[in-house]
């Protein structure tokens, strides 16, 4: 069979395996409906969907954090090709299932491409695709849009840097710098982030290997040459998305970075890596094991990497994996601690886990495991007497089986599932007949096949898909409609609902807690239902925004020493909070209660308008003293913090006379809003709407400063008589961002286009 007939059945396997995972959500009606997939990708595909029809677009929005702007996040994919396809040709529901399906199809089509790169044979390529695709680490990842959109293209960023190092010509740059934006489009930046690493630590063997120190006094300048363009290319490519994103970075509350959320046990990684659990979870139901590769057999053929010659590419991919597990173990690996302490790996204080650098060593397991195999297919027939007589050999399988016997008594327990050591076995056993019959060739389609029965018994079913009438309309939102305006009003969550994200999807009653979770209204499923909302589930809320949080659980809990009306909830204008039980807090009433699913939306009374007027006013010098003062009683006043660049207006102690100023309100839109004012003495106009950089106002056709108001809001000096007060937002990072992209896209296309009629006069000649 030739190469290229085995490479068709390889994939042929990989679509008809994705397929049968897949296969609910194609035909049965069934969605994605654990983790982060309802309360989080839904919503942000939806929105997208929404947009590239004629809806808001994602450059601001007031659903999200009291105004958020959603494109600089990065998490909806907003530029990504991929998710701007699927957003546009499919309804939301569908269109979210499939591109996970894609993303999966995409992951292993990857590792395939690195592996033939690496010059690894058709089915040991075919065998780390399967190995990753369906590793339970990168299946755990498919509940959340942003990380499996993301991960798809990991292999591919990896490939196309073999592709550059096997041939540093301006093609292979440009292929690497789109691989590498693709990841930034995506919107995960932490597997960027590993990823770069992994590609980094790779070639720390080359000064040490005398092929490696070849390597480079044959092709130096060529590498540093097309490295500078890649990177170039990258940065122009990316900046459609990496220009918002760093401006948002700078004024959210990681822009100091961020502590670590969970500290993974080394048990718990280990167990990961060995063994696929029969629930797929990362937290609160199975801490004892950290969903990683998730295979006996690919972990042993792994380790057995070293006992094969090899190149310094080889031994760069065993190093970047053995670092990048001590990466993702976190806390745990005294190697970690040293790297996070000394802040030795720039960038690594920005992420609160540690997982995703787990999941790309993944990546480097499977090709391991590819190296191995081949290794084992090449493996000549030994004569009875030199078999007899290589002590080095017997010595290195007795321990190679003893370490491998202590790491399975360590780490099985009577959960795991017995496939993985007969599937482990087998594969032991036939190696050993194929070998001393001369026939080790076929080894590799040995494992490929017992990969693929591995995958079968223990990976297609891993997951639980809901029925789609669960995506529907809440009944309390329903029920909230028909006596409020629910679209002009704020929402926030005081419930516990959503936890059940953290849960694994075979649950019992998972259907049930997703159902009540989309009853709260929490997280991001209010952007399918278009409510505006003080809640996300965002990686980078604005500074104020995360100040804010303790403040409204005490403000919700009635433990404030405000009153109603000069609550942070109040001003900024909450009116709705969705509970597990009937809040007590001043001013608050019960707007709806669903019984069977045990959930109350209760209303604040207190909540003020979203454009509000004030007389009196402070002015404050930091987030920290504004939030002071909001915990703080005193007269009713507007709190003002001047931008960069901006002078505070002098205190006004005077009392506050809201009725002096009157508002009419002529045009609300997320990124546009336009007042009448009618004032009878001069004082300040507070729109309840987070500030960001973008946001301009004009009075009467004139520019005029907005300043951050109350934490959470903007606000404009007026004078006294009739005015026209316009707000509007227009991102200049985006709109530079973009030109930039499409510049290099431009010039990205010019350089292959040269190379290739350079090669074909070349030819010609």
């Amino acid at each position: 069979m030739t190469n290229n007939k085995k490479s068709l059945l390889v994939f042929f396997v990989l679509l008809l395996f994705t397929l049968a995972f897949w296969w609910p959500t194609l035909i049965g009606g069934k969605s994605l409906i654990h983790g982060d997939s309802i309360i989080h990708g839904l919503p942000l595909f939806d929105f997208h969907s929404r947009f590239l029809h004629g809806g808001d677009t994602p450059l601001w929005t007031d659903k999200v954090y009291g105004g958020h702007p959603l494109f600089a996040e990065g998490q909806g994919g907003f530029a990504n090709p991929l998710n701007i396809l699927l957003a546009w040709l499919l309804p939301p529901v569908i269109g979210a299932n499939i591109f996970h399906l894609a993303c999966m199809l995409i992951a292993a089509s990857g590792v395939f491409v690195l592996c033939r790169i690496l010059e690894r044979s058709v089915w040991s390529a075919g065998f780390a695709a399967l190995a990753l695709a369906f590793s339970t680490a990168w299946l755990l990842e498919q509940n959340n849009l942003t990380i499996s959109g993301t991960l798809a293209w990991v292999p591919w960023a990896l490939a196309a840097t073999e592709a550059w190092l096997k041939k540093p010509v301006v093609k292979h740059a440009v292929l690497l710098a789109m691989a590498a934006a693709m990841m930034i489009l995506a919107g995960y930046p932490q597997l960027v982030h590993a990823t770069v690493l992994y590609a980094v630590f790779s070639l720390l063997p080359m000064p040490f290997c005398a092929d490696g120190k070849n390597f480079w006094q044959a092709r130096r300048r060529q590498l540093m040459a097309t490295a500078m363009l890649a990177a170039l290319l990258f940065l122009g490519l990316s900046a459609v998305q990496l220009l918002p994103l760093l401006e948002l970075v700078s004024l959210s509350h990681r822009s100091a970075g961020v502590g670590l959320y969970f500290e993974f046990l080394p048990m718990a990684i280990l167990r990961g890596l060995l063994y696929a659990p029969d629930q797929l979870a990362l937290a609160r139901d199975k801490l004892d094991q950290i969903p990683g590769v998730g295979s006996l057999l690919v972990c042993m053929l792994a380790s057995m990497f070293p006992l094969f010659r090899s190149s310094w590419r080889a031994k760069g991919y065993l190093l970047a994996v053995l670092i990048l597990i001590q990466l993702g173990a976190g806390k745990t690996s005294p190697l970690f601690r040293i790297v996070y302490d000394w802040h030795l790996v720039p960038g690594l204080h920005f992420f609160r886990t540690t997982q995703s650098y787990l999941e790309v060593a993944g990546v480097g397991i499977a090709v391991l495991a590819a190296f191995a195999i081949d290794g084992l297919g090449s493996y000549a027939r030994p004569a009875a007497a030199t078999w007899r007589r290589n002590r080095r050999a017997w010595v290195l399988a007795a321990i190679f089986a003893a370490a491998w016997s202590i790491l399975i008594a360590i780490s099985f327990d009577r959960t795991i599932q017995w496939q993985h050591l007969a599937i482990a076995a087998a594969a032991s056993i036939a190696s050993l007949i194929l070998i001393a019959g001369g026939k080790a060739g076929r080894i590799p389609l040995l494992m490929f096949l017992l990969l693929a029965l591995e995958c079968f018994a223990l990976r297609l079913h891993l997951i639980h898909f809901g029925d789609i009438s669960l995506l529907q309309r809440p009944a309390t939102l329903a029920a909230l409609a028909q006596r409020y305006p629910i679209q002009d009003t704020k929402f926030i969550n005081h419930s516990l609902a959503v936890s059940y994200a953290l849960r694994n999807s075979h649950v019992a009653g998972l259907d049930g807690n997703a159902e009540r979770a989309l009853s709260s209204n929490a997280a991001l499923s209010n952007l399918r239902w278009d409510t505006p909302s003080e809640d996300g589930a965002l990686a980078l809320p604005l500074r104020g925004r995360a100040l804010l949080i303790p403040v409204f659980e005490d403000e919700m809990e009635g433990r404030a020493k405000t009153g109603p009306g000069q609550r942070a909830i109040d001003l900024l204008g909450v009116r709705f909070i969705s509970a597990d039980r009937q809040l007590t807090a001043p001013g608050f009433q019960v707007a709806v209660h669903d019984e069977r699913l045990n959930m109350w939306i209760m209303e604040n009374t207190a909540a003020q308008p979203l454009f509000q007027t004030f007389t009196r006013y402070r002015p404050v010098h930091s987030d920290d003293e504004a939030l002071q003062l909001l915990q703080t009683p005193r007269q009713p006043e507007l709190l003002i913090e001047a931008a960069e660049g901006q002078a505070l207006p002098p205190f006004s102690n005077a009392g506050n006379k809201p009725d002096a100023i009157h508002v009419k309100v002529l045009a609300k839109q997320p990124t546009f809003y336009a007042v009448d004012v009618d004032a009878s003495e001069a004082g300040w106009l507070f729109l309840a709407d987070a500030n960001y950089p973008g946001w301009r106002a004009a009075m009467d056709g004139q520019a005029t400063p907005v300043f951050n108001a109350q934490l959470l809001g903007k606000a404009v000096a007026i004078p006294a008589g009739r005015h026209k007060v316009e707000f509007r937002f227009s991102s200049p990072t985006f709109r530079y961002g973009l030109w930039l992209s499409l510049l290099t896209l431009l010039i990205a296309a010019g350089l292959v286009v040269r190379q290739f009629l350079a090669q074909r006069r070349s030819q010609d000649k």
